[in-house]
């Protein structure tokens, strides 16, 4: 997996020079506290101008999003012909992941404890593919609840029920 890492790396470097915001992007193998387990890719802030860092942000991270699903997609066939099981790789900048992680753990947890209440299933907001992976990872290890993505992009959501 370690050659793996290294080309993502390699590849989100090119991709943000080709873009015009040349940066370094550092590892962070399996961050604390997170929901996402595997390789973290942190694009270092101090060679991008806060317009820059705007840019990749805006619209709650849509363009980090898509950087981040271009390069898991990129990597797939690479790893798929090295029977390599793979692990989906996170693109962070400026602690965007680490705060809407935060954001997600509280949301889930509201919505896990109105489910246990009420016993009836809670949909959550639309939210991104890399969002619903992180709640999806929160409930994974659930005695008493499940989920279920439903819905079609952009308005995909998810639905936290009990087990059944």
């Amino acid at each position: 997996m370690e050659k793996i890492v290294t080309q993502a790396q390699n590849w989100l470097e090119e991709l943000l020079t080709l873009m015009g915001f040349p940066s370094t992007v550092t590892v962070a193998e399996d961050k604390e506290n997170t929901l996402v387990m595997g390789p973290w890719l942190v694009i270092e802030e101090k060679n991008l101008s806060s317009s820059q860092i705007e840019r990749l942000l805006a619209e709650n991270g849509l363009a980090l999003d898509a950087i981040q699903y271009l390069l898991n997609a990129s990597l797939r066939p690479a790893v798929a012909d090295g029977g390599i099981n793979f692990t989906p790789i996170t693109v962070e900048l400026a602690e965007f992941r680490s705060r809407r992680q935060s954001e997600l753990i509280s949301l889930s947890e509201m919505a896990a404890q109105r489910v246990r209440e009420t016993l009836e299933p809670v949909e959550m907001e639309d939210m991104t593919a890399a969002d619903r992976r992180q709640v999806h990872s929160f409930f994974e290890d659930s005695q008493d609840l499940e989920t279920e993505s439903q819905g079609y992009e952009p308005h995909r959501r998810l639905v936290i029920r009990p087990r059944r």
